[in-house]
């Protein structure tokens, strides 16, 4: 029996069709991975008027770092959020935090001086976010009571302009937990 060897030419052509068939084969006209033009990135900072210490926190997964009582400002990159907002707008915050039981008169923790581990708290909540016209920062504001709120803006939280109007509730107030009384008054509509 002859057996015929395939030539080195012909094999090369065989060759070449196999690997056009398995790159076209490779290439799902269904799947389309182009960037949805609907939705940008964000970077992600954050503020924190709460009496606890954020240890850390994710915004729809993306992680923003952490935040200090009293504390806040700077930026991480990058969630992703729509272009436009919309009603209905949310996204999951999930956050580690303290549990010792707020600040004590100084206005520190009242975890401040232990040894060792201090109680921590782990959270999540969907929480709405606040309209907005132009897609710029996405900040978040941890406040009392496990309230969160999340502004999209180009604006510090003391600028006049800011969405949340914290310097017309509240006046020109320097970056610390809210009393309760300056909670109502920042909560309200």
């Amino acid at each position: 029996m002859t057996h015929r060897l395939i030539s080195c030419d012909r094999w090369i052509k065989r060759f070449i069709a196999l690997f056009a068939l398995l790159t076209l084969t490779a290439c799902d006209v269904t799947n389309d991975d182009r960037p949805d033009p609907n939705v940008a990135a964000s970077s992600l900072s954050r503020y924190n008027f709460s009496s606890e210490g954020i240890q850390e926190f994710y915004v729809d997964g993306v992680w923003g770092s952490g935040v200090g009582i009293g504390s806040g400002g700077g930026s991480v990159c990058c969630v992703m959020i729509p272009r436009k907002w919309h009603e209905g707008l949310q996204v999951t915050v999930e956050w580690r935090r303290s549990d010792c039981g707020g600040v004590n008169e100084n206005n520190h923790s009242k975890c401040a001086g232990m040894k060792g581990d201090w109680p921590m708290k782990i959270l999540k909540k969907t929480v709405p976010i606040e309209p907005y016209d132009v897609l710029d920062e996405t900040q978040v504001f941890f406040l009392p009571y496990d309230e969160i709120k999340i502004y999209v803006t180009d604006k510090s939280p003391w600028h006049a302009g800011h969405p949340s109007r914290l310097l017309s509730k509240l006046g020109d107030i320097d970056q610390r937990p809210f009393t309760d009384a300056e909670m109502k008054r920042f909560m309200e509509p």
